[in-house]
């Protein structure tokens, strides 16, 4: 837990330096235990997280073996003809995520998660660029994801609201965070043109219902309202002492109770130098709902590739925008210096949350009769337009 008077987090030795480290992505067969390593042939990996979807990673690999179309004496095959792309085949990807804040003697050390997450191929194109080799552009997203959209039988799976969701979790083999609701599910069977929902589908409706986020970080299910995701997530805290309403009582009472807020700093200077800001946030708020911002950060890779959707974020030193958001995106490159780059924004309000608007204010004519340049200033400037050569232009030319 950090002490926020001396909140510093200095790079551990694990944590990956510059993105480049760490670095692995297989294709293969689980099933039978196969799994090859590529890397030497991928020449870019952008990887993607988002609130509105799974995860999701984008290959750039050039197969310089494509014109052999049988072994050759070393015994070399195109990953063409050995159908290494093909739609479902499985794919591993090692991802870093930030793990937690541990202490030691001196300071606070952030340390990393390394998983390897199994993927598979969801998209695939080739085309061939200035070389003579071509250039497949691989898309791969989470297997279980992907297997829970393929099956068209969502009532074999039992329960409603979030014990539907934990059950197609643990049927799948994903981790699950939820936030309970007890929702009923609705299941739309096969009509002439229209399919029949996936178990994917049934969990996206239950989601719309409840006014839920659902997506997939890393192996793990999110199933919440943003408004509770919020604090729930960071490698920083704070923890105080607050009054809340215990509604567990009739009528509700007043009670304190610790509350722990997690985050991650987005702040200038010391305080925010474990996840530097490469520049100013972009931030943006307007009329139609002037207590929700939306904003996006670029941020040094070295700690930045372990942010989330889901995380919390607290942007300082940009007035009136100061506060705390949920990450809704994140994005950035494998083998690159370039920074990470992250969308957030104010938790949505919930159904029965009072909208808070600007006030009406003072009002006045719509149309102003006075002169904003009064004759006492106007006139006296036309007199000199016209009397002085100097500003009328009517100076003789020098000779």
């Amino acid at each position: 837990m950090s002490d926020v008077s001396t909140n510093r987090i200095l790079t551990h030795k694990d944590l990956p330096t510059r993105g480049i480290e760490k670095f692995n992505v297989t294709f293969g067969d689980i099933r039978e235990g196969i799994k090859e390593n590529i890397n030497d042939s991928i020449l870019s990996c952008e990887v993607n997280y988002s609130m509105d979807m799974a995860t999701e990673i984008t290959l750039q690999i050039i197969d310089r073996d494509y014109s052999r179309t049988q072994y050759d004496p070393k015994g070399q095959l195109s990953f063409a003809s050995g159908n290494y792309f093909s739609i479902a085949r499985d794919v591993t990807y090692m991802t870093k995520q930030i793990a937690k804040v541990s202490l030691d003697e001196n300071s606070q050390v952030a340390s990393v998660d390394l998983k390897s997450i199994l993927m598979e191929v969801a998209e695939v194109s080739v085309s061939q660029e200035q070389g003579v080799s071509p250039i497949w552009t691989v898309k791969c997203r989470p297997k279980a994801v992907q297997q829970m959209k393929r099956d068209k039988k969502p009532e074999v799976i039992t329960g409603n609201g979030s014990a539907y969701v934990q059950a197609a979790c643990k049927k799948y083999g994903l981790e699950c965070i939820f936030e309970k609701t007890d929702k009923s599910k609705k299941i739309t069977k096969a009509s002439g043109d229209n399919e029949a929902d996936s178990v994917w589908d049934v969990i996206q409706n239950l989601a719309q219902q409840a006014k839920f986020k659902c997506f997939e970080v890393d192996g793990t299910l999110y199933f919440a309202s943003m408004k509770w995701l919020l604090h729930k997530w960071g490698p920083d805290a704070i923890t105080y002492t607050a009054t809340v309403k215990d509604r567990t009582k009739t009528p509700p009472i007043d009670v304190q109770r610790v509350v722990t807020k997690r985050y991650i700093p987005l702040i200038p200077g010391e305080l925010g130098k474990a996840y530097e800001l490469m520049k100013m946030p972009s931030m943006s708020k307007s009329d139609n709902a002037v207590m929700e911002s939306t904003g996006s950060a670029e941020i040094e890779r070295t700690n930045g590739v372990g942010i989330r959707p889901g995380m919390t974020v607290y942007v300082g030193g940009v007035p009136s925008f100061n506060g705390y958001y949920l990450v809704t995106s994140v994005n950035f490159e494998e083998r690159s210096p370039n920074p990470v780059g992250i969308n957030f924004e104010t938790p949505e309000r919930r159904p029965k949350e009072k909208i808070i608007g600007l006030p009406v204010g003072i009002i006045y004519p719509n149309t102003q009769n006075d002169d904003p340049i009064g004759p006492d200033v106007l006139i006296p400037y036309l007199k000199t337009r016209t009397t002085s050569p100097v500003n009328t232009g009517t100076r003789p030319r020098p000779t």
